[in-house]
């Protein structure tokens, strides 16, 4: 979950700095493609994930980290290890665990093992589905909400219901009750039919 939550810390570090784009894209630390590469903040993402981050890049100097010393500046390669994750400080526990679940479920399938199904320039099917879930794992259930994410909330109802053998009708019922007492603009999902469909990439068919 560390090194997790350190990928997603470096990734809103760099993206908040619109200096470091290029063409779209910001340089990829990645033990491949070492800082020489701009990607899509998500290929980055995926990079990071399943590849590690460059040897030793512990000062993100590519990537415009404040209070660099000087002379790693003037060095070609410099850098950190997983060790970005006490760098910056990320996200809610809450949300952390869930984006954990992502990860860990993306990783198992076998398209995810041990190489990035990623082609280097976009993203493909495999990394659609893992970069909507990982925004679902961080996107607030509602507009201010900050206990539970998109993916949490439909996590937990789905656990209810098969836990209590709920029917597919008593579930859209407890559903729809749900959603008209929560804001408007909620993103719990509708039906059962919907979280299926969103919960099927992680293997959590009940």
């Amino acid at each position: 979950m560390d090194y997790c939550n350190g990928v997603q810390g470096f990734i809103n570090f760099a993206t908040s700095i619109s200096r470091n784009f290029t063409n779209g894209g910001i340089r990829c630390p990645c033990r491949k493609c070492k800082n020489l590469k701009f990607l899509h903040q998500d290929v980055v993402t995926m990079h990071l994930l399943t590849k590690g981050f460059m040897e030793d890049y512990l000062y993100w100097y590519a990537h415009r980290e404040l209070f660099v010393p000087d002379e790693i500046i003037e060095e070609q390669v410099v850098g950190s290890t997983s060790s970005a994750s006490n760098m910056h400080e990320v996200g809610n526990e809450n949300s952390n665990l869930y984006r954990n679940m992502v990860v860990n479920a993306m990783k198992m399938s076998k398209s995810n093992v041990k190489e990035c199904p990623i082609i280097e320039e976009e993203p493909n099917a495999d990394a659609v589905r893992f970069f909507d879930l990982l925004k679902d794992s961080d996107e607030p259930l509602w507009d201010g909400c900050t206990n539970h994410s998109k993916l949490s909330a439909v996590a937990q109802v789905f656990t209810i219901k098969s836990d209590h053998g709920l029917s597919e009708a008593g579930y859209d019922k407890i559903i729809e009750w749900a959603r008209s007492i929560l804001p408007e603009g909620n993103r719990l999902r509708e039906n059962f039919y919907a979280t299926q469909s969103m919960m099927k990439p992680l293997g959590l068919r009940y």
